[in-house]
């Protein structure tokens, strides 16, 4: 056991019955640490010195009794040659420690299995993984605990729930390709909920943002807002909107956040969002309407949402719940509200069960009297 007194640090040991302290003559804590091991090294070393002569003298004096028959002494010796073979490979693993599991070692072995995720995805959990690698070194991965979690988790320095859980989710399931080793990342880990849902944007809210994309001539977003409006779609489709898209007056498309499922949405295009979309023209012949934003996008997707979430506060709609997204419960609330039916509303926006539409996308309360949904 590492001890300090005074300045310097001490390994503390029994030996013979008695307790002694042996100096790493170093004041530093972490080099006494690195002294204390060639040490306990040397310790362990004069203690199997000790164990196999006695075991080898033992045999020695039985045989000088002739207490012991040839077969008897030859297992005697081979039982001391087999004790000094083992006591060699424990001061060899005291003297050459396995090097050290690194978080990239952790994360090769888990590419290596062939995780089937889309590319969003998997590109989510690396970007995850390399801030929890940086942070984490040239640490021992296999040495990993609770309150080392519990401190990275911290270093996130984020109030959001979420953000910690989706950290604890993916971690965790790298570790699990490595069963080996203990999973530090614990349920148990994980925060209450925190997320403030999403609320819709008013109509007047939205029309105000509208203006101020007009006077200062941001082209998308005044166009991703009308779309949205219209469609409810999601913000990735939105940006990778393109001519491919639009058929027959329908807009028709498989939503990027289930493409997995092969799943299309078709929303009938009203004139009013065609006389929008007409005046928006592909640029370089491109079937892509905003190729620039697509690009962005695919770089830093985070900081096209912050984008919009400067306008938000800049026209002074912004609040706790509010974002893009909330233009699509927008979308689902007046549709509501307009009786449409509840299976159309469900087939536009894609959602795969009804009361995911009703229970969470709808805000308001059902008005019979309106005959369609509203146009801006």
């Amino acid at each position: 056991m590492l001890k300090k007194s005074g300045k310097t640090w001490y390994v503390r040991l029994q030996m013979d019955g008695k307790e002694r302290w042996i100096s790493t003559h170093r004041t530093s804590e972490r080099e006494a640490r690195k002294a204390a091991a060639v040490i306990l090294t040397a310790v362990k070393r004069e203690r199997a010195e000790k164990t196999i002569t006695s075991a080898l003298l033992d045999v020695v004096k039985q045989m000088a009794r002739q207490e012991l028959s040839e077969t008897e002494t030859k297992t005697r010796l081979a039982d001391v040659e087999r004790l000094a073979q083992l006591e060699a490979l424990q001061i060899v693993d005291a003297l050459l420690p396995a090097p050290p599991l690194l978080a990239s070692d952790l994360w090769d072995k888990y590419m290596s299995a062939g995780p089937k995720l889309k590319a969003s995805t998997l590109k989510t959990k690396r970007q995850r993984f390399h801030v929890f690698a940086k942070w984490a070194g040239d640490s021992d991965m296999k040495n990993l605990k609770e309150t080392d979690c519990r401190k990275f988790l911290e270093s996130l320095n984020t109030e959001k729930s979420q953000t910690v859980n989706n950290y604890i989710s993916e971690l965790s399931s790298v570790w699990k390709q490595s069963p080996q080793l203990n999973n530090p990342w614990g349920e148990h880990l994980r925060r209450k909920s925190n997320v403030v849902h999403k609320l819709p944007l008013l109509r007047d809210e939205i029309r105000k943002i509208l203006d101020y994309c007009t006077v200062r001539d941001l082209q998308f977003w005044h166009f991703a807002v009308i779309l949205d409006y219209y469609t409810g779609l999601r913000l990735k489709d939105v940006v990778y909107f393109s001519t491919f898209n639009i058929k027959d007056g329908y807009i028709s498309l498989v939503p990027q956040k289930t493409v997995r499922t092969v799943r299309k949405v078709s929303i009938p295009v009203p004139d009013v969002l065609q006389t929008e979309i007409d005046k928006v023209k592909p640029a370089d012949g491109s079937p892509v309407f905003f190729p620039d934003m697509v690009r962005r996008y695919e770089k830093d997707r985070a900081l096209v949402s912050g984008e919009f979430q400067d306008i938000l506060k800049k026209t002074g709609v912004y609040r706790p719940g509010i974002g893009f997204h909330s233009i699509r419960h927008t979308f689902v609330t007046l549709a509501m509200d307009a009786d449409i039916d509840i299976k159309n509303i469900q087939a536009a926006v894609g959602h795969t069960s009804i009361a995911l539409t009703e229970g969470t996308y709808y805000h308001g309360i059902r008005k019979a009297d309106l005959s369609g949904y509203p146009a801006l």
